[in-house]
């Protein structure tokens, strides 16, 4: 197995409301997918858009959860705030380094 990142830039027009969602949905990830889930980040890029950065064991359970989650109603305060989905993709960590 080789970790995943699920690299996903959308629109949003609340941006504050959504984060004020992510942890109920960071929680959610943990008790659905255990240690298979390592860990995510939400950012703001430039032009306004979102970026979710979101790390998986395998990218078999980064699928999986992609398929699964928006749809899964304890998730519905998260994924219903998202706008147009501009991009969505998996790519395996090649590298990485942390302080």
């Amino acid at each position: 197995m080789s970790t995943t990142v699920e690299y996903v830039r959308f629109a949003c027009a609340d941006p504050d409301r959504l984060a004020a969602h992510r942890d109920t949905l960071i929680s959610l990830l943990r008790e659905r997918y255990g240690s298979d889930f390592v860990g995510a980040h939400l950012a703001r890029c430039e032009d306004g858009s979102l970026l979710d950065l979101i790390l998986w064991a395998s990218p078999e359970v980064a699928e999986r959860a992609a398929r699964e989650m928006p749809g899964d109603p304890a998730a519905a305060g998260f994924f219903g705030l998202i706008g147009e989905v501009h991009e969505m993709r998996h790519a395996e960590i090649l590298h990485s380094a942390q302080q």
